[in-house]
């Protein structure tokens, strides 16, 4: 992923109004951020933790140049037994009932202006970029470490892709 500025992402949120653009608090750390393993960028906001952020480079303009795109998410609380395992969407990883969230989507435009939304599975703390980079634990059979951790980047990119092209429908 390119590095993106402030203005960059503010700019990129597609499912916000203007209000939510200019209060919106930005990852702390932006600047020292290490973009070369990052694929989207994805942030709780500290000032309201109901909310969350979800950016990527998309390649959707006529010219084929990309654009940084982004998507609010806003956290619902699913009623759920805490002893139950529940998968990500995005990264595919399982974890505690407490580690993933329902996170809604206010559709763009016309549709999320009548309270549309789409809603996912993630995990809470949106850091599904560095969980499938993690090695995993291989076994003798298993391919190389290097192409498990290619494959889980190809597809949380095509999960995180899809997601945006609901939302933006």
């Amino acid at each position: 992923m390119r590095e993106l500025r402030p203005r960059e992402i503010r700019g990129s949120i597609r499912n916000a109004d203007d209000r939510v653009r200019r209060t919106m608090l930005l990852p702390r750390g932006l600047g020292e951020l290490d973009w070369s393993v990052r694929d989207v960028l994805a942030w709780r906001d500290p000032r309201a933790r109901h909310r969350g952020y979800l950016v990527r480079w998309a390649a959707d303009r006529p010219d084929g140049m990309p654009r940084p795109q982004g998507l609010l998410l806003m956290i619902a609380r699913a009623p759920g037994r805490p002893d139950r395992a529940v998968m990500c969407t995005f990264c595919r990883f399982t974890a505690r009932f407490e580690e993933v969230a329902l996170f809604t989507a206010p559709r763009a435009g016309a549709a999320g202006a009548r309270g549309d939304t789409v809603g996912v599975l993630a995990c809470e703390d949106l850091a599904c970029h560095a969980r499938v980079r993690q090695p995993p634990l291989r076994g003798p059979l298993d391919p190389p470490v290097e192409e498990i951790v290619a494959g889980r980047v190809a597809g949380l990119v095509e999960r995180t892709d899809a997601f945006f092209a609901d939302v933006l429908a």
